[in-house]
């Protein structure tokens, strides 16, 4: 899942469970990423829900699983990610809420991916900075590339503050470019999330992204506690698929 230009930009849907993930998968998702919710941005699910979704995927798309929007604990994280690790999951996604600086991301990505070679050695780590990073406390987005390159294989901004706003109404758009770019030139793919809708994501496109990750505009009602609509995703997907197949994607 190495990046490899705009034209392979996916469509992650996050799950709660494993009806949400067989209608997702139905809707056309590339990726299906188990979170919890109710437990935040990044909500760790529990091993059996991650489990039961890798069953009812079948290998029919690539399956991450978040670990939490974590303290700056890197033994107890580490724990963590062993333990999604054993799930059958394909990557493991850390938000790193606790941290504030480069070296204390790097020292608990080191932990992480050490946990995740003792699984298999086939687990890929997920790093995420929050676009909202200046509320919460956490680490500057742009901090994250360098800190991640030695130990995971992508980046991803998201929102830790589900309060309707999205992605890039948190962050420039020049930021974010700029996000894009860094990840690409250390190696790792780039991802986006955030309360994204149809026209964000396009957007993402645009710019470069890799990966781009959806819940809310997937689910039933427009509620992020709503459940997975295969029809939504159908929706996200068709446009998605249409502008991939343009000769050119205008900056929206």
């Amino acid at each position: 899942m190495q990046s490899s230009g705009r034209s392979a930009m996916k469509l992650m849907i996050s799950v709660r469970d494993e009806q949400e993930a067989v209608a997702a998968l139905a809707g056309g998702a590339d990726i299906i990423d188990v979170k919890n919710p109710a437990e935040g941005s990044l909500g760790a699910g529990r091993p059996e829900t991650i489990a039961a979704i890798v069953r009812a995927v079948q290998a029919a798309a690539p399956v991450s699983a978040s670990i939490g929007d974590v303290p700056n604990l890197p033994g107890t994280v580490a724990l963590a990610g062993l333990g999604a690790a054993t799930c059958g999951v394909r990557l493991v996604k850390v938000g790193l809420l606790g941290t504030r600086t480069g070296a204390e991301a790097a020292n608990l990505l080191d932990a992480v991916s050490g946990a995740l070679r003792m699984a298999n050695g086939t687990v890929g780590l997920v790093a995420c900075a929050y676009a909202d990073a200046a509320l919460v406390g956490s680490l500057d987005p742009l901090e994250l590339p360098e800190a991640a390159a030695p130990f995971a294989e992508g980046c991803l901004i998201d929102t830790a503050i589900k309060d309707g706003r999205t992605l890039f109404q948190c962050l420039p758009e020049a930021t974010i470019t700029r996000f894009i770019q860094q990840c690409h030139d250390r190696g790792l793919f780039c991802a986006l999330a955030g309360s994204l809708q149809q026209a964000d994501i396009l957007r993402a496109l645009a710019l470069g992204a890799d990966i781009v990750g959806v819940r809310t505009a997937a689910c039933e009602g427009g509620q992020r506690s709503g459940s997975i609509s295969t029809k939504l995703v159908e929706r996200l997907k068709a446009s998605l698929s249409s502008h991939l197949k343009s000769p050119c994607v205008p900056l929206l």
